[in-house]
Order: C-alpha cells, then structure tokens, then sequence
C-alpha cells in the first residue's frame, strides 16, 4: 500500500530520511517515492518512480543538510492508476494565490462508484498524470479557488472538512497536504489503511523513529523550545525504546481533518470545543 508521512514544526528541523528499509516492503511500493519540504514559501519535491532503494538520489538527500523546513511532506507509492512515471509520483505540487500547495494521498477507489476520483470536476486546474490522486488535488484546489480562500479561517478549516468528506464519497482518501505553512491531513471515513501523529519536543537527543518504511533521526537540537508533530499512516517506532513508555501515537479518528501549523495543532474536525482544537492529550 501507499504510505504517507507529514511533518510540522515550530522551527526547521534537518530529518534524515533514510530509505534503506524500503527493501522491507521495497515489493509492495515499488513504484515511487517523494519527498516535499519548503525552505521557504516555495516548495523542494525529490521524487522518482522506482524503488527508493534503487535510488542515488535518495542516498543523497539521506545526508544533505540543506534539506531543513518546518514543514514536509512525503509518499511512497503502489500504483493503482497509471504508469510507473515521474508525473504519477506524488507529491503533487500547484500554485494557487501565490502559494505553492504539495498534495500527497493514499486511497483506492470504491468499486461501485463509476471512474471514481477522476469524475470530480476540475475547473482550471489540470492533471499532469493520469492518477486519481492528481485529479482529487486539480478538484480540491479548484474548489479552495472557488471559495476565495487566499488566507485560511476558521470557517475554511470547517469547510475544508465537509469538503473532504464529500470527496471520501468516490475513493477511500487519506491525505496529507500544505500550502507552506499549514500542514493539513484527513482520515478516511471508514478508517482506510489509517493515520497517526506524534507530538515532539526538544531535547531530542539521539532519538530515531522507524518502521519498514522510514527511517528518521533527528539531529540534536540544543534548544528547548522547538516542538512538532509527525504524521504517518502506521506508528512508527523508537529503535531504542521497545516498548516505548514517552512515545505515544495517537490515532486520528474516522473522517476527522487535523490541521497543524508552526508545530501546534490548531484544528480538528472532532474537537469537543467550540473552537475546534482537540483537547491536549495527557503526556507521559
């Protein structure tokens, strides 16, 4: 299967991804691999369509210390529709209102639904590749297009929700995306595969989290006010703590939308408080 990987912090933090464990599952996501971070508004895509393990490039980025952002995004890939291409590797990446937006998405279609995602409209937006995937970003922005949204409120965030619940109707539909300083991210409705986040905080020492599939350290950070959130589709795990007592994933809930920016997670569409920010979990 597909899986996805976010990340939001309050300061850029350097995470060296290391793909060695692809050779895991390196079968089961052959087709591509991506990674989407932002030095700035702009957004930097590493992608290609093969096995990361087959990758000089994912050697490269393993090490290279320009690659630090508050925000980022990555996939890898089975593919379902499509060809094994560069223009079907997610993320995705459209400007929109002076905003470089990345999209990555994990879902397959739902059989009884003729042709799926790609019968959503699309408006000016047009799809590179021939993926349910780039169609559903091409529909998602036009609708934001449509909205008006130049600056995201509150009441976009409740919008966005439906809007994505709407969209949950034509395909199963975990998705991760950011328009540079929001990092957005939503649960399929029947609990599709399934995502998770992790909440961080400096000091984080020599700490490594990993699963089959990604592999990240975190380079020491002296200072102690830097903190995020690390979003995946399965728990990844503490090499040095099994199990881990501090590390506590937290599920998101069926068809819940939970937006972070700047390392604090401000919105969830399940919140039990009237300004939609889901109550803070107890720490260890």
């Amino acid at each position: 299967m597909c899986e996805l990987l976010g990340m939001s912090f309050n300061q850029p933090v350097r995470p060296r991804i290391s793909f060695r464990r692809f050779r895991l599952r390196g079968e089961c996501n052959p087709d591509g691999w991506g990674l989407a971070f932002y030095p700035d508004r702009s957004a930097q895509i590493f992608k290609e369509p093969l096995k990361a393990t087959d990758s000089d490039l994912s050697e490269f980025i393993k090490d290279y210390p320009e690659v630090r952002s508050r925000l980022i995004v990555g996939h890898v890939r089975k593919k379902q529709q499509g060809q094994v291409s560069h223009r079907n590797t997610q993320p995705f990446s459209r400007e929109l209102n002076g905003r470089e937006y990345v999209f990555a998405h994990n879902g397959r279609k739902v059989p009884h639904i003729h042709r799926g995602l790609t019968s959503l409209e699309l408006g000016r937006f047009k799809p590179i590749g021939e993926t349910g995937s780039e169609h559903a970003f091409c529909h998602l922005l036009k609708s934001i297009e449509e909205r008006g949204i130049k600056q995201w409120k509150h009441d976009d965030f409740q919008w966005l929700a439906e809007k994505l619940r709407e969209m949950n109707r034509y395909a199963a539909l975990n998705v991760v995306f950011s328009d540079s300083e929001y990092l957005f991210c939503y649960h399929d409705k029947n609990g599709y595969k399934g995502l998770y986040f992790l909440h961080r905080k400096a000091p984080y020492g020599a700490f490594k989290v990993f699963d089959e599939d990604w592999n990240i350290s975190f380079t020491p950070e002296k200072n102690p006010n830097q903190y995020g959130y690390i979003i995946a589709t399965q728990p990844l795990k503490d090499k040095e703590k099994q199990p881990s007592t501090d590390e506590k994933w937290e599920p998101f809930k069926p068809g819940e939308l939970i937006i972070f920016r700047n390392g604090e997670l401000i919105y969830s569409s399940t919140a039990h408080n009237k300004h939609g920010k889901r109550r803070k979990r107890k720490e260890a």
